[in-house]
Order: C-alpha cells, then sequence, then structure tokens
C-alpha cells in the first residue's frame, strides 16, 4: 500500500502495523523524503466489498457494493429452484386486466 506524506506527498513506508479490528488497521509511517522527516500515523478501514471472498470470515460484515449485489442477486435467480405455490388464503384468478366490453369481446 501506498502512502503520500501529508507535508510534502513524497512516498512514505510503513514501519508496523497494529491490527485493532479485522477491518481496521493502524500503521506506523515514516516520510521517505529525509529532509521532510515527518512520521504519523494512518488508519485504514475496509468499508465495503468489491469481490466476495473466496474464504469469507463469518465475523466480518462489509456492505457489498451494488455491482456484487446485482451480481450475487442474478446468481441466485438463476440457481433457484422452481417451487410450487398454492395461495392458502385466496383462490388463483386469471381474469383479464379489461374486461371485454360487449358480449363480441373488445371493440
Amino acid at each position: 500500500m501506498r502512502v503520500s506524506c501529508p507535508h510534502c506527498k513524497q512516498l512514505g513506508t510503513i514501519r508496523s502495523t497494529e491490527r485493532l479490528s479485522p477491518t481496521v488497521s493502524q500503521h506506523y509511517v515514516i516520510c521517505s523524503n529525509r529532509e521532510c522527516g515527518h512520521t504519523w500515523r494512518a488508519t485504514t478501514v475496509a468499508d465495503m466489498t468489491l469481490s466476495i471472498s473466496s474464504t469469507p470470515d463469518p465475523t466480518v460484515a462489509l456492505p457489498l457494493s451494488t455491482h456484487v449485489r446485482r451480481a450475487v442477486i442474478a446468481q441466485l435467480i438463476r440457481c433457484a429452484a422452481e417451487a410450487d405455490y398454492t395461495p392458502c388464503l385466496t383462490p388463483p384468478t386469471t381474469l383479464d386486466l379489461f374486461p371485454p366490453s360487449g358480449p363480441d369481446g373488445p371493440s
């Protein structure tokens, strides 16, 4: 991961990382510009899934990006088995949306 110095904009080097949670890490960074000499702490957060993991951790709950959601729903629809459905409360009806206007049907 590349981190730019907030002062001189040169690349910094991550010296150590402390994992605070499965989705949050703190990095201690030193600027590569010796004249600048800035050191700082940066925090990174995993905040969205862009591609689903092949080995997901059940304790991590990240929201899916919209394109992943569409792909997951499409896959579920493709793989879903068809089920017979019989309404319990109302009888099935197959009426026309617009009833015929006369004895010969629509005019």
